[in-house]
């Protein structure tokens, strides 16, 4: 079977789910590149969104767009996978762990439309992004501990959130070697990603038969 043959045959909320936050880390990638004087220490990732701010490089216009379309289109991919898994998962704790995520991912895309351009509205979903996403892992690691096949994910689970709780405290308390919040707000959105790589990764493999009707 070639690639192209096993592509197709992942459905797909799968296939775009995994995809999608490929799509958000390349537009990210992509803004920084046309942004030369953006700084991984000195700002933050939604800079890159503002769209008449020139302190970091030319063509603002441009940068914004391609920065907040990425975040607004892989949030929505989001909200629809995390809606389609509700819909075939049988066990009740997951589903309400799960929760979190839908708003997280919510919250994901309504940055990408609320740029900071329209304060305080943006400070709000980003605040509400970054505080979300980690209590469904948290909820799903203490769910998924019923389950040995998923020990491992769900011990993953309740360990991911420090790194971003540490992260945010030594940024936000100084002892940090930076005064941006560009390094924290992709690590841990990073965090993000793999953890619903994981799901997703669990989902394809049928290690969630077992609370999946």
């Amino acid at each position: 079977m070639s690639l192209s043959e096993k592509i197709r045959e992942v459905p797909k909320p799968i296939l775009m789910a995994t995809i999608a936050p490929l799509f958000a880390l390349t537009c990210i990638a992509v803004a920084i590149l046309i942004s030369p004087d953006f700084s991984w220490t000195g700002n933050a990732l939604s800079d890159l969104g503002h769209y008449i701010r020139t302190d970091i490089g030319p063509n603002p216009v441009v940068r914004a767009i391609i920065f907040n379309a990425g975040l607004a289109i892989t949030g929505t991919v989001m909200v629809y996978y995390i809606i389609w898994l509700l819909r075939q998962l049988t066990d009740l704790p997951t589903k309400i762990g799960i929760i979190p995520y839908v708003i997280a991912s919510v919250f994901l895309t309504t940055i990408g439309v609320f740029s900071e351009n329209f304060s305080p509205t943006h400070y709000i979903v980003s605040v509400g992004f970054f505080f979300s996403f980690p209590w469904a892992m948290w909820f799903i690691g203490l769910s998924w501990l019923r389950f040995r096949e998923l020990w491992w994910f769900a011990l993953i689970s309740l360990a991911l959130p420090f790194i971003s709780i540490y992260l945010w405290w030594g940024t936000i308390v100084g002892v940090m070697p930076w005064t941006g919040v560009a390094l924290p707000e992709i690590l841990t959105s990073l965090t993000a990603i793999m953890w619903i790589w994981g799901i997703v990764y669990l989902h394809r493999t049928g290690k969630l038969a077992n609370i999946i009707k």
